[in-house]
C-alpha cells in the first residue's frame, strides 16, 4: 500500500501555464498588464488622501 502513495507522487500533470501562449492569450495578458499600470498611474483623489491623513 506505501508503494501505491509513492508512485501517485511520482506522477506529473501540465498545467495550463506550461503550455505555449497563443495570440489570444498574449493580447489578455497584454491588456491587463496595460489595465494594471493606468491604474498605478493613476491620481489619488484629495478627498481619499484627506481620508487617509486621518487614520494617523
Amino acid at each position: 500500500m506505501q508503494g501505491d502513495i509513492l508512485s501517485l507522487g511520482n506522477k506529473t500533470k501540465k498545467t495550463p501555464s506550461s503550455t505555449p501562449q497563443k495570440g489570444g492569450q498574449k493580447d489578455a495578458g497584454s491588456a491587463l498588464r496595460q489595465a494594471y499600470q493606468k491604474t498605478v498611474d493613476e491620481r489619488i483623489p484629495d478627498e481619499m488622501l484627506d481620508l487617509l491623513s486621518k487614520l494617523d
